[in-house]
């Protein structure tokens, strides 16, 4: 399969991993649990070590946006390396979440002990900008299709499981209308989107699962600026 984009985590030496794991607690969420919520005085940054969780905003009319889906090895609230800082998003558990709390002095202790771990935060932040600014140019130029097809294929390179020949499947963490939120799309425009791509051959939809039958496919299709 399409190797995973390297997480925080990841991203670490082993003995910087240990240090931050061991600078924290464990805390644990059940599925529709917040971790953060948006406009918090930001105390300190979760490790995510086990589950799934959605950050997301609700606009002026109530609506929910969704802006990233985080799993093991991602980091949460880097923010709290600033002074005084918020949280600028809501997160909340898809899934069952196991992650390590590590409180903002502790961890501001830590960098300044650890600079592999201040420079693999600086590239986050650096990756999570470059990011927001391709999904503004995105959101400008591409339509449904290639937005949704986009989506669908960072849900399969980061969570994926490969399969018979050459497939890719994934439990799928959100509904209909949480993609089409995530996408920036119509809750109709979204379901044309997925018609047309198992039309194509390229993806199945089961209860809960996306199978990719054609992850090349899916790469055409998904929106590139």
């Amino acid at each position: 399969m399409t190797p995973s984009p390297t997480t925080f985590l990841e991203a670490l030496p082993a003995s910087d991993r240990e240090a931050l794991l061991a600078a924290g607690h464990l805390r644990h969420w059940q599925a529709g649990e917040v971790l953060l919520r948006e406009g918090d005085v930001a105390t300190g940054a979760l490790l995510i070590t086990a589950g799934l969780v959605k950050i997301h905003k609700h606009g002026r009319d109530g609506e929910e946006l969704i802006l990233s889906l985080c799993g093991p090895g991602d980091l949460l609230g880097e923010v709290s390396v600033g002074a005084a800082a918020t949280r600028s998003a809501d997160a909340s558990a898809l899934l069952a979440v196991e992650a390590v709390s590590v409180p903002v002095a502790d961890l501001r202790a830590l960098l300044a002990r650890q600079p592999r771990i201040a420079l693999a935060l600086l590239e986050l932040v650096l990756a999570r900008l470059r990011v927001a600014d391709q999904r503004r140019l995105e959101f400008a130029s591409a339509e449904s299709l290639p937005r949704v097809t986009s989506r669908l294929l960072e849900l399969v390179e980061r969570f994926g499981v490969a399969g018979a020949e050459g497939t890719l499947t994934v439990e799928m963490p959100i509904n209909q209308e949480e993609l089409a939120s995530w996408a920036a799309a119509s809750r109709e425009s979204t379901a044309r989107a997925l018609r047309t791509l198992r039309e194509l051959g390229v993806i199945e939809t089961q209860r809960k699962r996306l199978v990719v039958r054609d992850v090349e496919a899916l790469r055409r299709h998904a929106a590139r600026v």
